[in-house]
C-alpha cells in the first residue's frame, strides 16, 4: 500500500479528494491532509509519502516553491489546480502530472496509475530528480523561462535543452524530434501535444507534419507554399495555409 499526502488550502478540496482516493484508488492510502507549504514539509518528513497531491496556488507559498525547498524529493507529485494557465505548461515541460478542479474520477485514476508506474521505474531516484530539475530550471524569479523539456519515449523519459531541437515531425500517433546533432528521438505522443508548448519557444508549425525551430531557418524558398531550408540543409515544406503566418513571424523576428 503506497502512502499519499494531500496539500490544499481549502478543507472541502482536501476532504473531497481524500474520499475519492479511498473509494477509487485502492493501491494508495491517504496518511495526511494539510493546508499549507509549511505543514506539508513537516508531513512529508514525518510520513515519507510515495505520492503528494499538491495544490499549486496557496497562501504563504505555492506548490512549486515547496518542491524547490525540498532536498532531493523522492515522491511522485500530482499537481491540482483550478486554472489551466502557465503553470500547466511548466508541469507538461517536466513530464509531471496534474488534475484540474473539480477533479474527475477517471482522470484521478489515470493520474494515480501513471504515478505508480513512474515510481516503479524510479528505483534509484534518477527519473524523479531529473523531472524536478527541469521544473526548477525552467522557473526563474517566480515566472517561467522554458529552457528544458522532458520527452517521453518507449524506454522512459529523455531530457533535452529546447535549443537542441531542430524540428518536430508528426509520425501518426507519435512525434519524431530531430536534434541539431543529427539524433532522432521518437516520442510517444502526437505533435499536437507539443505545439502549444513549443510555440512560445520560437517554434512554428509550418505544415501539418512539421514544426520547426525558427532560429534554425537559413532560407525561405518561394512557391505556392514554398519551403524552408534549415541549418542542417534539410528542406521542409510550408503549407499554403501556413505561408502567410510564417512570413509574418519571420518578419517580426527579424526586426
Amino acid at each position: 500500500m503506497l502512502k499519499a499526502i494531500i496539500v490544499d488550502d481549502e478543507e472541502n478540496n482536501r476532504e473531497g479528494l481524500a474520499k475519492m482516493i479511498d473509494q477509487f484508488c485502492h493501491d494508495i492510502k491517504v496518511v495526511s491532509t494539510v493546508q499549507s507549504v509549511a505543514l506539508a514539509k513537516k508531513a512529508i518528513e514525518e510520513h515519507q509519502p510515495n505520492i503528494v497531491f499538491l495544490d499549486i496556488e496557496m497562501p504563504g507559498g505555492n506548490g512549486f516553491s515547496l518542491l524547490e525547498e525540498m532536498q532531493n524529493p523522492n515522491f511522485e507529485v500530482i499537481f491540482t489546480t483550478a486554472h489551466a494557465d502557465y503553470a500547466i505548461k511548466a508541469i507538461k515541460f517536466a513530464a509531471l502530472d496534474y488534475l484540474l478542479k473539480p477533479i474527475n474520477i477517471n482522470e484521478l485514476k489515470t493520474a494515480v496509475e501513471k504515478a505508480i508506474s513512474s515510481l516503479d521505474n524510479n528505483s534509484n531516484g534518477t527519473l524523479l530528480k531529473k523531472k524536478y530539475e527541469v521544473l526548477r530550471e525552467n522557473r526563474k524569479n517566480e515566472s517561467f523561462d522554458f529552457e528544458k523539456i522532458a520527452l517521453p519515449t518507449s524506454d522512459g523519459i529523455d531530457f533535452y535543452e529546447i535549443n537542441e531541437i531542430l524540428r518536430c515531425e508528426a509520425d501518426r500517433a507519435y512525434c519524431k524530434f530531430h536534434m541539431l546533432d543529427g539524433r532522432k528521438v521518437m516520442v510517444s505522443k502526437p505533435l499536437k501535444e507539443f505545439e502549444e508548448l513549443l510555440e512560445e519557444c520560437m517554434f512554428f508549425r509550418v505544415h501539418k507534419s512539421n514544426m520547426v525551430n525558427l532560429r534554425q531557418i537559413k532560407k525561405y524558398i518561394k512557391g505556392k507554399g514554398g519551403y524552408i531550408i534549415l541549418s542542417d540543409d534539410s528542406h521542409v515544406d510550408v503549407s499554403v495555409r501556413r505561408k502567410e503566418a510564417l512570413m509574418e513571424v519571420l518578419a517580426s523576428s527579424s526586426r
